[in-house]
């Protein structure tokens, strides 16, 4: 059981959902089931390593936060226990995108390296300011979308760039967020992140700006499907999110704003 909470499956939603969004932009929904099955199972393994080696390195801002899911800062798994764990993980998925090809194995080689570059040493990317955003915003955002391209030998468009664009900058946005939640932990256990280099004021007015901004990495998405019902329907769903945003303030309606938008391009592409 606690080998199971290592994983933290319960924060895997957003970053599969990007997986799936790339699987079915990339195949139209025309893969073989196998090969369905066996790409699910790659970044089920990336995702759970991911977090789990993060469990194993995020001990002392976690132990100041109190925070039970991580239950090597708890005190119910060994540390080298995790690490043996987490990195059992990674090889599984590593050896599994081998056997589906060179380019696979490597192109996912490059997401396990930032993914674990993030979390530990001696590289700890999530503690040096502006390297957290960038490193998160790519192996949690624009590469994992990016992923089926390789697996499933596809061509990247013009129009895979934008969205992955578009991806890369809204991870930016969440793990600032995440830096802005942990401010204070993470200033007590002597890391320097992004949040705590601008102070949280800073840090705060930064993403609301940067989420202000947002739409503008989808425009051009919308404008290149080239579907006037398409653009119409972006422009009143922005108006609305602007709305709200600007009188709410509330985060939520920027995931709800970015799950539509996303899934109203999925629509364009499958239908």
């Amino acid at each position: 059981m606690v080998y199971l909470r290592m994983l933290r499956v319960r924060d895997w939603l957003g970053y599969f959902l990007t997986a799936i969004l790339g699987y079915i932009m990339f195949t139209g929904l025309s893969a073989r089931m196998l090969d369905t099955v066996w790409f699910l199972v790659i970044i089920s393994l990336y995702l759970g390593f991911s977090f789990s080696i993060n469990n194993c390195f995020d001990i002392k801002e976690d132990m100041i936060g109190m925070k039970r899911k991580n239950p090597v800062a708890m005190g119910e798994l060994d540390q080298e226990k995790g690490i043996i764990f987490s990195l059992s993980l990674m090889l599984a998925g590593m050896f599994l995108a081998l056997l589906r090809g060179l380019d696979v194995f490597m192109f996912y080689s490059i997401l396990v390296f930032l993914s674990f570059s993030y979390s530990s040493p001696p590289f700890r990317l999530k503690s040096k300011p502006f390297l957290d955003l960038v490193s998160h915003g790519l192996f949690f955002g624009a590469l994992i979308f990016l992923f089926p391209s390789f697996f499933f030998s596809r061509q990247v468009s013009l129009l895979h760039a934008l969205v992955a664009i578009s991806i890369f900058y809204f991870s930016i946005i969440l793990e600032l967020r995440n830096l802005i939640e942990d401010f204070e932990h993470d200033k007590k256990a002597g890391l320097r992140t992004t949040a705590c280099l601008l102070g949280l004021d800073r840090s705060k007015k930064i993403t609301y700006f940067l989420s202000l901004s947002y739409p503008l990495t989808l425009f051009p998405i919308y404008y290149l499907l080239g579907d006037n019902a398409m653009l119409l329907s972006f422009i009143i769903l922005t108006t609305l999110f602007y709305l709200l945003f600007h009188f709410t303030r509330s985060y939520r309606i920027l995931d709800v704003y970015a799950n539509i938008s996303y899934s109203l391009v999925v629509l364009s592409v499958v239908l």
